[in-house]
C-alpha cells in the first residue's frame, strides 16, 4: 500500500505538507474515510501511514474539485498515478483485511494458518502475548511450534542479545525453522573457537 505521502506526491501541483495537515486534521475526509488511513505497522511509534482505497478515491475527488492546497499558479490535472492507485480498490481491501486478521491473530490464535508461521515476527508476537516472552510450545494452525530462546551476552558483559528459532514440521511432513539471532551471537564471549572471550 502507498504512503500517504507517496500519493499526494501523485497529485500534481499539490502542496503536501498543508494538504496532508487538511486531510488527517481537517474536515476534508469523513470520519469513515479518515480512519481508512492506517498506520503502517499497527504502531504507535510508526509515522509511516497508509492510504487505504476509501480515503484514497476521496482524496483524489477532493483534489479534482481544487479543495487541496495547492502551489502558486497550479491546477488540477491529470493524475494517472493516483488514479491507477484507487482503481487498485479491491486488492487493496484484500491487503487491509489480511492484515487486520493477522493482528487479531496476536490475541486468538485460532486465526493463525499455517502459512502464518513463515512470518517470525508474527509468531513471536502470538507466542508472548499467550505462552510469555520464553521457550515453549503452542498447536498454532493444527501444528506444534516450539520455540527455543537462548542469551548471548555482550564483550562487555553489561547487555544480553536474544536468539529465537522457532522448530515445527509442517502438514506434509517436512521440518521447518525460522531464526532471528542477536549480533551478540558471534562476538568473542561466545565463542568457544576463540576461548569464550578470555586472554590465553
Amino acid at each position: 500500500m502507498r504512503s500517504l505521502t507517496d500519493f499526494l506526491a501523485d497529485l500534481p501541483g499539490v502542496m503536501p505538507i498543508k494538504a496532508r495537515r487538511l486531510i488527517l486534521e481537517g474536515d476534508l475526509l469523513s470520519t469513515e474515510e479518515r480512519a481508512d488511513i492506517h498506520s503502517r505497522d499497527r504502531s504507535l511509534l510508526d509515522l509511516v501511514l497508509e492510504v487505504g482505497p476509501d480515503a484514497a478515491m476521496a482524496i483524489l475527488v477532493a483534489y479534482k474539485k481544487g479543495r487541496l492546497p495547492m502551489k502558486r499558479g497550479e491546477r488540477p490535472s491529470d493524475a494517472l498515478a493516483a488514479e491507477a492507485y484507487v482503481a487498485m480498490s479491491d486488492s487493496l481491501r484484500k491487503q487491509i483485511a489480511e492484515r487486520r486478521r493477522k493482528e487479531q491473530a496476536v490475541k486468538d490464535p485460532s486465526l493463525i494458518v499455517e502459512s502464518d508461521l513463515n512470518d517470525h515476527r508474527l509468531i513471536d508476537r502470538v507466542f508472548i502475548q499467550n505462552n510469555g516472552p520464553g521457550s515453549g510450545s503452542m498447536v498454532l494452525a493444527g501444528v506444534t511450534v516450539h520455540k527455543q530462546v537462548t542469551g548471548y551476552t555482550s564483550n562487555s558483559g553489561k547487555s544480553t542479545g536474544w536468539r529465537v528459532r522457532f522448530d515445527w514440521i509442517g502438514s506434509d511432513g517436512k521440518p521447518r525453522h525460522s531464526e532471528v539471532s542477536p549480533p551478540e551471537a558471534d562476538n568473542r564471549r561466545n565463542d568457544p573457537d576463540r576461548n569464550w572471550g578470555l586472554y590465553e
